[in-house]
């Protein structure tokens, strides 16, 4: 069984890039909340080009689950002299959860996020 899998991108103007979110994503796996299941770094220079990294390894396989066509869509959402770090994780904090939804027969209705940023203008809306 699998927790839920997410994914995000992050841009960097400028490629600017000092890899302390390597070190964040490090610690929410140690911590057993995440579980990475592919990383990966986009990067369109100043004239447009487009290169793409795959962190592999020991520690990072290749899932395959990030395709060719996934990486052209990023680099779309580019401006030049951009990099964007494109992260899928599996969410192992919710396994328990999910297993007890299951025992108890739970069937899932709907599912969403609020991000903070909108959580926080709710707040402001209801003072």
């Amino acid at each position: 069984m699998r927790g839920p899998i997410d994914y995000i991108i992050v841009g960097f103007e400028g490629n600017q890039f000092d890899g302390s979110i390597v070190k964040a994503i490090a610690d929410a796996e140690a911590t057993g909340a995440i579980a990475l299941v592919a990383m990966k770094a986009i990067t369109k220079d100043a004239d447009g080009n487009v290169a793409a990294l795959e962190v592999t390894g020991n520690d990072y396989p290749d899932t395959g689950i990030v395709t060719q066509d996934d990486l052209d869509e990023v680099a779309d959402l580019l401006e030049n002299n951009t990099t964007a770090g494109l992260l899928v994780v599996e969410q192992l904090w919710a396994k328990p959860l999910k297993k007890a939804l299951i025992d108890a027969n739970g069937v899932l209705v709907a599912e969403g996020r609020i991000h903070p940023e909108a959580a926080l203008e709710l707040d402001k809306e209801n003072e």
